[in-house]
């Protein structure tokens, strides 16, 4: 009977104040993420933010509420939160020490934000991995391969690394070997093949293609073909050169 009634006690003592903590959690978490895509939503929707740091803001808009949620349970559990930010402040060394990885992504990722060597919608190189970039977090990259596939890369190990943005500028340059033979004309076959660049809808006519004799050989002429497209275009153009040159090449430059 003892038993029975020191249960029902502990239970009326410690069951609201647990079952607030555990409600305050799933309430909190959900209205972070309410709140996350609001602030996204909103900022994007106004246009005079930029896509990346509005995501960004909003991701660390979440964290900020999670840490308020967390505070918030923590003192329904019983735990004095002013007592425990002293004690996560005396341990700060310590736990940085543990954390610094997760820390330097933190850092890494405000880098990041400040200096912008890559946003939202570019296609990049970093950490190994080429795609487009999704979004930029607190702690990773979110970027999304051409075989759509979605790749997280610490903000630590980019900030580190190169970073080769294929979209900063409007302009790529493709540039193409092609042997002449040395009994052809070759002033003929350079305008040939600048016609051929010419030609394809994707090169740009400013800068215009130039065809640049590169290197003599004993029987050939080695010509680098230059042109120019928007980098959405490079794979296309690339394939379509490459095929319309290896025609050319077969037809050995005869004709004008």
């Amino acid at each position: 009977m003892d038993l029975i009634v020191q249960g029902q006690n502990f239970l009326l003592t410690y069951g609201p104040p647990f079952v607030a903590g555990v409600a305050i959690l799933v309430v909190g978490s959900w209205i972070a993420g309410i709140v996350q895509r609001g602030v996204a939503a909103t900022l994007e929707r106004v246009g005079k933010v930029e896509l990346t740091l509005a995501r960004f803001l909003a991701s660390l808009s979440r964290y900020l509420i999670l840490v308020v949620v967390v505070l918030a349970a923590l003192s329904q559990f019983g735990i004095q939160t002013a007592s425990l930010i002293a004690v996560f402040g005396a341990a700060g060394l310590a736990v940085g020490l543990a954390l610094q990885g997760t820390l330097s992504n933190v850092a890494a990722g405000v880098m990041l934000l400040a200096f912008r060597p890559y946003r939202v919608g570019d296609r990049i190189d970093a950490g190994g991995v080429q795609g487009i970039v999704e979004a930029i977090d607190l702690f990773v990259t979110d970027i999304r391969t051409d075989d759509n596939v979605q790749v997280l890369i610490p903000n630590g190990k980019i900030w580190g690394d190169k970073v080769v943005n294929h979209s900063k500028y409007q302009s790529k340059r493709l540039d193409f070997e092609v042997t002449v033979p040395d009994e052809a004309d070759v002033e003929s076959a350079c305008a040939r093949l600048v016609k051929l660049a010419s030609g394809d809808p994707r090169c740009l006519a400013n800068p215009a293609p130039e065809a640049i004799i590169v290197k003599y050989a004993k029987d050939s002429v080695t010509v680098l073909l230059r042109s120019w497209c928007k980098p959405a275009d490079e794979g296309a153009m690339r394939s379509s050169m490459n095929l319309a040159l290896r025609n050319l090449s077969k037809s050995n430059f005869a004709g004008g």
